[in-house]
C-alpha cells in the first residue's frame, strides 16, 4: 500500500515531468518512474530518487546518494524541495539521465 504522502510526491514529479512522456507504476511500496520505456527512479516514503547513470555529475552537490528503501542500491535522492524551487531542472536532468539508461531487456516466460 502506498502512502499519501508518496502518491502526492509521485503525482507533482509527474506534473512537473511534463511534457517528458513519462508514467509512474505502484511497485516496492512506493512508484517506479519511467521516462518513455526507461526506468528512470523511484518514489518512496514521500522523497524522489534519480538512477545512478553516466550522467552522475548532474547531481553532485545537488542530490545526495542513499538508498530508496533497506536493501537498493544508492541512488540521488532529490532535496525536499527540489519540484517547487527548480522544476525546470529537475525535467532537464531526468530527461539527460533516461537519455543514457539502457532500455529495459523484457524476460522471457516459460509458458
Amino acid at each position: 500500500m502506498v502512502d499519501e504522502q508518496t502518491k502526492r510526491a509521485a503525482d507533482e514529479l509527474l506534473n512537473a515531468l511534463r511534457p517528458l512522456d513519462v508514467r509512474a507504476q505502484a511497485m516496492f511500496g512506493g512508484y517506479c518512474f519511467y521516462v518513455g520505456e526507461k526506468v528512470a527512479g523511484l518514489v518512496c516514503n514521500g522523497r524522489i530518487f534519480v538512477k545512478r547513470s553516466a550522467r552522475d555529475e548532474l547531481l553532485e552537490g545537488f542530490a545526495e546518494l542513499a538508498p530508496a528503501y533497506p536493501g537498493t542500491n544508492n541512488s540521488w535522492r532529490l532535496p525536499v524541495d527540489a519540484l517547487r524551487r527548480q522544476p525546470d531542472q529537475i525535467r532537464d536532468i531526468v530527461e539527460q539521465v533516461a537519455a543514457v539508461l539502457p532500455v529495459r531487456k523484457l524476460r522471457k516466460t516459460n509458458r
